[in-house]
């Protein structure tokens, strides 16, 4: 699904919906998930990576996984 989509399926969403999706969103990028963690404190061990640098790496991960 192409961003285009997912903004249209969102902006057709019913506020209670759109609420409800806004509200899982910042959940799930205020909690990474257990792999997230596992990679972001095995980049830290073994990298010289600034958390900004991991950050951008997890960004990255994460937008790839939902393609």
């Amino acid at each position: 699904m192409s961003s285009a989509e997912l903004t249209a399926k969102i902006e057709s969403l019913s506020s209670e919906d759109f609420n409800m999706v806004v509200t899982l969103v910042n959940r799930l990028s205020d909690k990474p998930s257990n792999i997230l963690k596992t990679a972001r404190n095995k980049y830290v061990r073994n990298n010289p990576m600034t958390m900004e640098e991991i950050d951008t790496e997890i960004q990255q991960y994460r937008r790839e996984t939902l393609l």
